[in-house]
Formats: C-alpha cells, sequence, structure tokens
C-alpha cells in the first residue's frame, strides 16, 4: 500500500498539521510526476476476454460503475463530478493488491482489472468533458495531464508490452511519491474536514459500490466469496480518486470539505480492500 503512505506523508507535512512549507518548485515538479503516473496507469489498462466473458463484463460494469455512477449524480443534487467520484476504481491500487497476496494472473486477477480498467476510462472520459475549457489550444492546455492517461492506454493498446518491467517501479518509487507526497502536503486537511460530509460520501460512496458490486457480480454466476473479494478490490478508490479530486478542486468543481472527504474515501476504501480478500483466501 505504498500509494497510500505516500499521501499520508504528504498530510502530515501539510497545513494544520506539521506546516513545514513546501519549496516554490515542488508543485511543478509534481504536475509532471502526476501526468508521468497517469500515463502508466493507462498504460497498464488490461482487457481480458471481453467478448468470451461479456455477459460477466456487462453485469459487474454495471454494478461495479452505474450504480455508485447514478448514485453520487441524484444524490448530490445532480453533481457529475461526484457521480465520477462514486463510480471510479483504483487500478495501480488493486494491481498491488493482488500481486502482495499472490493472486495476481488469477480469474480474479484478470477479471478485478479488466473491470477496474473499464470503470478509469469512463470515469476519465467524462472527467476531461468538466473540466473547464475556452478554446481548443486552452483545451489541451489544461487537460495535457489527463490526455497522457489516454496517452499511455493508446501506447500499451498498439504494442503488447510486458507488464512487470522497471517502468513499473519508475511509476510506484518515484512519480507516485512525488505527486502524491506534494498533493497531501497541499491539503489542509483539518480545516476542511467536515464530519458531515465525510459521513455522507462515506455511506453512500461505499454501500452503492459494494452492494452494486456484489449483487450485479452474483447475477452473473460468481460465487458468494468472490463476489465479496471482487466488490471490495473494486471499491478500493486509492490513488485515482484522490487524483481525480484534485483536478476537480482545483477547477472549483467541489467544494474543500468534499474534496477532504474524497481524499479521505480514497485512503480509507484502499485500506478496507486487504482485510477483505485476506479473510476470503486465493482466488480461483
Amino acid at each position: 500500500m505504498k500509494l497510500i503512505i505516500w499521501i499520508v506523508l504528504g498530510l502530515c507535512l501539510g497545513p494544520g498539521v506539521t506546516d513545514i512549507t513546501m519549496p516554490s518548485w515542488m508543485p511543478q515538479l509534481a504536475q509532471v510526476a502526476g501526468a508521468g503516473f497517469l500515463f502508466l496507469a493507462g498504460w497498464e489498462l488490461q482487457f481480458v476476454n471481453l467478448r468470451k466473458d461479456a455477459r460477466f463484463y456487462a453485469l459487474s460494469f454495471i454494478g461495479s460503475f452505474v450504480i455508485p455512477f447514478f448514485t453520487g449524480y441524484f444524490l448530490f443534487e445532480r453533481n457529475w463530478f461526484l457521480a465520477i467520484a462514486f463510480s471510479i476504481s483504483a487500478l495501480p491500487i488493486v494491481i498491488q493488491i493482488l500481486k502482495e497476496r499472490n493472486l495476481y494472473g488469477s480469474r480474479l486477477s484478470r477479471r478485478t482489472i479488466t473491470v477496474a480498467s473499464l470503470c478509469d476510462i469512463v470515469a476519465w472520459v467524462v472527467l476531461a468533458f468538466l473540466l473547464p475549457k475556452e478554446d481548443v489550444v486552452g483545451w489541451l492546455m489544461s487537460h495535457w495531464v489527463v490526455l497522457a492517461f489516454f496517452i499511455g492506454m493508446a501506447l500499451g493498446r498498439w504494442k503488447e508490452f510486458p507488464r512487470d518491467t522497471h517502468l513499473i517501479s519508475v511509476q510506484m518509487w518515484i512519480l507516485a511519491p512525488v505527486f502524491f507526497i506534494v498533493l497531501g502536503w497541499k491539503i489542509d486537511i483539518l480545516g476542511l474536514f467536515s464530519l458531515k460530509t465525510f459521513l455522507l460520501i462515506f455511506v453512500a460512496a461505499v454501500t452503492s459500490k459494494l452492494v452494486g458490486t456484489y449483487i450485479f457480480t452474483r447475477f452473473a454466476g460468481v460465487d458468494s466469496s468472490e463476489a465479496i473479494k471482487f466488490s471490495f478490490l473494486l471499491n478500493a478508490r486509492g490513488a485515482m480518486e484522490i487524483l481525480a479530486a484534485s483536478y476537480a478542486y482545483q477547477a472549483q468543481l467541489i467544494s474543500g470539505d468534499i474534496f477532504a472527504a474524497l481524499v479521505l474515501l480514497g485512503i480509507l476504501t484502499a485500506l478496507m480492500a486487504v482485510p477483505a480478500v485476506n479473510a476470503s483466501g486465493k482466488g480461483a
């Protein structure tokens, strides 16, 4: 769970905790690191047996993306970004958990990574159109970090690269620490935090994702144990949630208390996935 460690470390450095002054050059470096992180996240997307297992993927996508999406949209006064925040899954976190638990390559792993990839693609497409824009050049300039995700995805589909490479180490040990420490460093988590907002978002987001995914996965014929693991893994929003929330907050699409709630939601849902997977044993 290295990504969560970097975020928490940044929060501890930030306003309201240790209040250490950030060097002026670090935000610019963090933007570049964020683009690199998203590029590699897009590059690592995987789609396995989509046609062969179409019924499973269609039903699980409805449960893990569509149900949370409309829950967030209608519960928060037709807020498109909260619809995204409720439905996104953290592919880097999912892959890391699966590898740490020696589940990478199992049927559970293949299915989870494919559905998480679909959730991330749709979420970032919607986010790209939500960010403010004035003209074509302005759109490209303001969306260049998000575009890095799709460029990585396109290159990953153009040529089948091996996934276990030094680039993933660069993502986890260089790009991720720089971006997420700086991101946490800038957040006044104590000043922005609202318990009422957090509880409403946390309960609604987690319930809609877990229940929706579990029910529709069971409709697809998956046994209860695997459906539980599948649901908790897709509920892990982690880094992708926090990354998307940071851009939405900068673009004034969400308020400070919602931003703080989404940061904590990303951290807590990632932490929830580990004991759930451990309790259910190894996948098929």
